[in-house]
């Protein structure tokens, strides 16, 4: 489920750059993104999280990160660890402002404490999810761990 909230914030994140969704732009998207797979629940917490980032990078506008042309080399360990399509598909994260180049080292991190295996794109997908969770602990909508959750945790 993680690895499709980040699939959908990528969507969004290229609908919608700007962060500005009206409702009549989001019903087309939505019902396209039902239509790919995804569940209704997985859209509604992808769309919490964009919007909590957007509102984030609204109250920190001040605080900009440094945007260069330059891109992050990985140690011979990383290499060792993560897969070619892996770090690329960080390094379209990171490109497409969903991700930080602070969070971008933290998920890389994360790769290479894994240890032996090798991580590949959905990996990558699970580590964002866990990265932009952490980030956003402090959104105020109730509802957010409930989507997080498979069917069989809600029940007690």
């Amino acid at each position: 489920m993680e690895r499709h909230i980040v699939e959908i914030l990528v969507i969004l994140t290229r609908e919608y750059p700007e962060g500005a969704i009206t409702r009549e732009g989001l019903e087309p998207l939505n019902k396209e993104m039902i239509e790919m797979g995804y569940s209704q629940q997985e859209i509604e917490a992808a769309l919490l999280l964009y919007h909590s980032r957007q509102l984030t990078k609204q109250r920190s506008n001040h605080l900009r990160e440094f945007k260069s042309h330059a891109f992050r080399m990985l140690h011979e360990v990383e290499q060792a660890v993560l897969k070619p399509e892996a770090y690329g598909y960080l390094i379209k994260l990171q490109l497409l402002g969903l991700i930080s180049l602070n969070e971008l080292d933290e998920i890389i991190e994360k790769s290479v404490l894994l240890g032996g295996r090798k991580v590949d794109i959905d990996d990558v997908k699970t580590f964002v999810a866990a990265q932009i969770m952490e980030q956003d602990n402090n959104i105020s909508a109730p509802g957010l761990v409930f989507y997080m959750k498979t069917p069989s945790d809600r029940i007690q």
